[in-house]
């Protein structure tokens, strides 16, 4: 792990040198359903996990075009590991939108954060008590738990006076039972178990407003000078958790032209061969024109989000997310196309391209990606109508 500041060239070949480790281990971490230890010793002493970090802390601080450019090249080398990887970062930056005091603690004492974060305040309750409020709840989806340093839960909080208001809470490790719960199809290696907590007090300063901190409105604008800390924390999670989906269906191509001339060369087929594999090649293409352009889409909603940060109205925060969801699904029907050309090899349960398919149907899921919604959304904002506002 480096103490000093790395460039964004570095952090992006410190990514580049850890992609071949991830590919080589993807199966053996699907198949333990959760996060190899040695593959995140490895990130620890890449110093990736200290991205978003501000450098006066001891992080990198560096911005969100380099954090797409490392998450997914991780990514394709292994989306299970690109998911986890990059939510470990993005974490450290919800972490600057806690009070300054609880931040100086956290990274005084360590260069960064590994830890799990839940969007779900449904899944907890808490109520203020003197100095802070006692947490209770079990929440899904703790992508991290199995390493975490810290975790972070929402919850709705009883303020006792008739408003119930959603927060993020902090909570050390030792107060947090990980409950195993991950059988799943895909994205097996991030070992996101449920979280449960019982009656834990935790103080007033480690403690957000879920709103302030969606809106970049709190602490890390106040304490962080830095154009990274003035973006809404919606968009960052959209690109957290659809780049693994662009790099599962990049890896899925390129697995796809593998196999693919290694059975041309071999006179298993043929684009000019057997009748039955004509088609093959025009369907393929078009799985690769739709992956280009999810790229292409995903790439324009980033230089939006960086062009404009907290700046930019609910309705434009609407339109990024509709994107990057329909970017998201290009990439699932892309994957589903590959799969379908691929012939039989294609349903082993070892065969990258597989792992793929699963991980990008299972990540697609995520609540963020929700369809109806984003789809529904743009159709309004078509129309000059108000949309929802979920989760933007």
């Amino acid at each position: 792990m480096t103490n000093s500041p790395m460039s964004a060239a570095e952090l992006v070949d410190a990514a580049n040198e850890l992609a071949p480790l991830l590919r080589e281990t993807a199966r053996e971490a699907e198949l333990a359903r959760r996060p190899l230890d040695r593959v995140i010793d490895a990130v620890r002493d890449s110093g990736l996990f200290a991205l978003m970090v501000p450098r006066a802390y001891g992080g990198h601080e560096a911005d969100l075009d380099t954090f797409f450019e490392v998450t997914l090249m991780l990514s394709r080398a292994d989306a299970s590991m690109g998911w986890l990887i990059s939510f470990y970062i993005e974490h450290n930056f919800w972490m600057c939108g806690y009070p300054e005091s609880f931040q100086k603690e956290v990274f005084l004492e360590r260069q960064f954060i590994l830890a799990p974060a839940t969007l779900n305040a449904g899944g907890g309750r808490a109520t203020a008590v003197e100095g802070g409020y006692r947490l209770d709840g079990q929440w899904q989806w703790g992508t991290g738990i199995i390493h975490a340093d810290w975790v972070l839960v929402g919850a709705m909080v009883d303020e006792g006076d008739g408003r119930v208001l959603p927060n993020f809470f902090a909570v050390p490790p030792d107060d947090v039972e990980p409950v195993d719960t991950w059988y799943v199809m895909g994205l097996c290696g991030t070992g996101s178990w449920d979280i449960r907590v019982e009656d834990v007090f935790v103080p007033a300063d480690r403690v957000v407003s879920m709103v302030g901190l969606m809106n970049a409105a709190g602490e890390s604008t106040r304490v962080h000078p830095g154009e990274l800390y003035r973006t809404p924390l919606i968009p960052v999670l959209g690109f957290a958790a659809g780049l693994p989906m662009l790099g599962a269906a990049q890896m899925a191509l390129e697995e796809y032209r593998s196999q693919t001339k290694a059975k041309i060369a071999a006179n298993e087929i043929g684009v000019g061969g057997p009748e039955r594999d004509q088609g093959k090649p025009a369907i393929a293409a078009r799985a690769a024109l739709s992956i280009d352009a999810a790229e292409l889409m995903f790439r324009d909603v980033l230089a939006d989000v960086m062009a404009q940060r907290n700046s930019a109205s609910f309705e434009t925060r609407s339109i990024w997310l509709s994107r990057l969801t329909h970017a998201v699904y290009m990439c699932r029907d892309a994957v589903r196309d590959i799969c379908s050309v691929t012939g039989a090899s294609g349903s082993r349960l070892d065969n990258p391209i597989q792992r793929a398919l699963r991980d990008i149907t299972t990540g697609a899921n995520h609540l963020i990606f929700d369809r109806e919604i984003r789809y529904a959304d743009y159709g309004r904002l078509l129309l000059d109508q108000p949309t929802t506002r979920f989760l933007v």
